[in-house]
């Protein structure tokens, strides 16, 4: 072969790589590390997905003008095939081993019986003890999302599609607390991926902690400001 490697040697070094791969899941820091990582990406998404959703405050649908928001929707849906089909499984993979990982690690935590874990258990957040809780809540309303506004709707009319969801008021209030819940899910979340990383330092977890909150708090809000501008009549 090229570069003086034989196959024996590309097996071995593939081996070693499958080997090392798997030492890597199998760990408790491994384990930590990918749902950090994987939190990171879904973090990412939804900073993405705010910004697209901001769009509905853009044009003005009540004076005859096309509204953003659904020339947002028409580009993601005229994207290739391909392209938005390896999106979508690229983010479902990411959310499984996110999900799978975590429920994973919060089994560990339960199941073990130190002295330091229960003081750990004591001293832990309310967003913390709670995050297997709303990540299902989460996990539930993601389904009924995707379902209604997207697997039922059109995005050549996205503005009046999303108008219409959210004027029936069980609809929104069902939203805006799923958000809350995403809210407390988000704000642990940051920190614990800073804390994961080692980038969070006893000095400085108080700014760290400020930033969690400040930026559940700007991305949450965003969420939630659009069934509110909704049923307040700002978006008709």
């Amino acid at each position: 072969m090229e570069y003086g490697y034989s196959r024996k040697d590309v097996i071995a070094l593939m081996n070693d790589i499958i080997t090392t791969a798997c030492k890597f899941v199998t760990s408790s820091i491994g384990r930590k590390i990918l749902v950090a990582l994987t939190g990171a990406c879904l973090l990412l998404f939804l900073v993405g997905h705010l910004a697209g959703n901001m769009t509905i405050y853009g044009g003005n649908p009540g004076a005859g003008e096309p509204s953003w928001i659904d020339a947002y929707a028409t580009g993601l849906h005229t994207m290739p095939a391909w392209l938005l089909m390896a999106i979508r499984l690229g983010l479902l993979a990411i959310l499984l081993v996110h999900v799978v990982l975590t429920l994973v690690l919060k089994y560990e935590n339960v199941t073990a019986r130190t002295h330091y874990q229960k003081e750990g258990t004591l001293k832990a957040t309310l967003s913390s003890r709670t995050m297997v809780l709303t990540g299902v809540m989460i996990f539930c309303f993601l389904v009924f999302h995707l379902w209604q506004l997207t697997v039922n709707g059109d995005p050549h009319d996205c503005y009046n599609h999303i108008i219409a969801a959210f004027s029936n008021g069980w609809c929104s209030l069902f939203y805006i607390v799923a958000i809350c819940c995403l809210f407390m899910h988000v704000r642990h979340g940051v920190q614990s991926i800073l804390q994961t990383l080692g980038l969070a330092t006893r000095k400085v977890r108080p700014l760290y902690n400020l930033v969690a909150v400040l930026f559940a708090i700007v991305v949450c809000g965003g969420f939630i400001s659009i069934p509110l501008a909704v049923l307040t009549g700002i978006l008709k």
